[in-house]
């Protein structure tokens, strides 16, 4: 994973690998993504081992079945089942060991009428049987409870871009009200079963529009009551503070809290592509440490927001999640006033540690079939192998943790005193 171009190469291949049906198109995919380019001097010895056996009858079938399955086996250590049932008693494991979860349908960017309206019936269904199904399910403290009162025992992420194949940021207006009618049932049926509904950001084109329906919804008569709605904030995102701002004036406006879920954000790649290839500007901060730094600026207003707003901090870096930590002692909020959300699957001694501080953790669990799922499986891979990633930085090259738990752009403050100090001993030079 240290080498850039066999990391592409192997992405590559997992995102192609669930919609090859014959063994010979198998083969073809393995040679040509794992054997080593021409242009290449060096390869992994392991990866040559494999394209030399591929050659070879003997081994091609095996090695062909061990790749399908170990690409499979790694999509369900980040997908909790195809459909509620299956994903059912991995949930409840989550919550016997104190865990709340949330519950995403894999699949976006639907592409006919058909397709959105059959996403909207996989939310209904899951809204509707795990909805009846909590309610003989035990309560967990401290998951089901906030400061400001019981909370929800199912929670279901939506992606926009699943309700509507016509989505377009020119035609915003229209956009809005295909969305709304087709949201307003789902909402309707979550106040009814006790569910909450988190509105999921996607990549920046989305984003206004995303926060205008959810907006409207929610400021509706029929739900504007309702606590139990939430919206993701990516701080990774130049506009990330303005956004929490106006959050904050909204809640205020409306009277009844919500939820802001704050991520630094999973589209950073295909932002940064998208800026380039048309010669914009980007919407996103171009260094990871710009991103911590946002996320804390953010996670400072939400806070101090609170009742307003109740926020839930997601992410994996210990940095970003202690100085949440160290921020609601200052600011003397409860301890159940917010929580914690992690991926299912990951970091599961840092989860460890959420919960012995006995704190509100829950984890975002995808569900769905595998070939939906690989967009999301390797945005999972690309966050977790990059160089400035959290995880890689502290499971992967050992990094000491005085050094992880620095605040985002110490390097900025250190080079600012080394010029004080080469300014100052070339004073000293010419005063001798």
């Amino acid at each position: 994973m240290k080498d850039p171009l066999v990391k592409t190469q192997l992405f590559r291949f997992v995102d192609v690998l669930p919609v090859l049906v014959t063994d010979r198109q198998k083969l073809q995919h393995l040679l040509e993504y794992l054997s080593r380019p021409p242009s290449v001097e060096s390869w992994p010895g392991l990866l040559s081992l494999v394209s030399g056996l591929l050659r070879l009858p003997l081994f091609r079938q095996l090695l062909m079945r061990l790749s399908d399955r170990q690409v499979r086996q790694m999509g369900n250590l980040f997908i909790v089942g195809r459909n509620a049932t299956e994903a059912l008693p991995k949930v409840l494991d989550l919550r016997s060991s104190g865990v709340g979860f949330t519950l995403d349908i894999l699949g976006e960017a639907v592409v006919s009428d058909e397709e959105s309206h059959h996403y909207q019936s996989q939310y209904e269904d899951l809204i509707d049987q795990l909805g009846n199904e909590s309610l003989n399910w035990t309560e967990v403290q401290p998951v089901d409870f906030s400061d400001l009162g019981p909370v929800p025992k199912v929670n279901v992420s939506l992606k926009l871009s699943a309700f509507d194949a016509l989505l377009d940021p020119m035609a915003t207006d229209s956009s809005v009200e295909r969305l709304k009618a087709r949201l307003i049932p789902v909402l309707r049926l979550a106040m009814q079963r006790g569910v909450f509904i988190n509105f999921d950001m996607e990549q920046f084109s989305l984003n206004s529009l995303t926060r205008k329906v959810f907006r409207q919804l929610i400021l509706m008569p029929e739900f504007k009551s309702y606590r139990h709605f939430g919206i993701v904030c990516q701080a990774y995102l130049r506009s990330a503070e303005e956004e929490v701002r106006e959050w904050i004036q909204l809640a205020t406006e409306r009277g009844t809290p919500f939820t802001i879920r704050l991520v630094k954000g999973a589209y950073w790649d295909y932002e940064t592509i998208i800026a380039e290839q048309n010669d914009w500007e980007s919407p996103v901060f171009s260094e990871k440490w710009e991103s911590d730094q946002a996320f804390e600026s953010c996670a400072r207003l939400l806070l101090g927001s609170y009742p307003k707003i109740e926020m839930a901090a997601g992410s994996h870096n210990v940095r970003s999640l202690s100085y949440c930590l160290a921020l609601a002692e200052e600011l003397k909020l409860p301890r159940n006033s917010f929580e914690i959300q992690m991926l299912y699957g990951m970091s599961g001694s840092f989860k460890d540690a959420i919960l012995r501080r006995k704190l509100r953790l829950r984890e975002y669990c995808p569900l769905g079939e595998m070939l939906p799922g690989l967009s999301y499986l390797v945005r999972r891979l690309l966050e977790n192998t990059a160089n400035d990633s959290f995880l890689r930085q502290s499971f992967m090259d050992r990094k000491a943790m005085e050094l992880l738990l620095r605040r985002p752009g110490w390097h900025l403050e250190r080079q600012k005193e080394e010029k004080k100090k080469e300014r100052k001993n070339g004073k000293d030079l010419k005063s001798l």
